[in-house]
């Protein structure tokens, strides 16, 4: 993996009901994680979808859609995470 302390690093953005959590800087492998437990975990996950595109920089992303099984979380109908994991990061492996 790239040591550059400048380098992107992945971000994951939350949003519970209406509210919107700011992005927080994860690892690379809590965000494989993530996305690996979400699609399989059916029961409580209805949506992952992944899209390749760029940030407004240019920089080459794999952005990734996680919707919940609505009233999954308690105390919460509606939950979604969104992983930003820059496409540099899968490949420098």
């Amino acid at each position: 993996m790239s040591t550059d302390a400048t380098a992107p690093r992945p971000r994951l953005y939350t949003k519970v009901d209406t509210h919107n959590y700011p992005g927080e800087p994860i690892t690379l492998i809590a965000a494989l994680s993530g996305i690996h437990r979400a699609r399989n975990s059916p029961e409580a996950v209805d949506t992952v979808h992944v899209y390749p595109c760029t940030d407004r920089a240019g920089t080459a992303l794999q952005v990734v859609y996680v919707h919940f099984v609505p009233n999954h979380w308690s105390g919460s109908a509606d939950v979604i995470d969104v992983y930003e994991i820059p496409t540099d990061a899968l490949t420098d492996l």
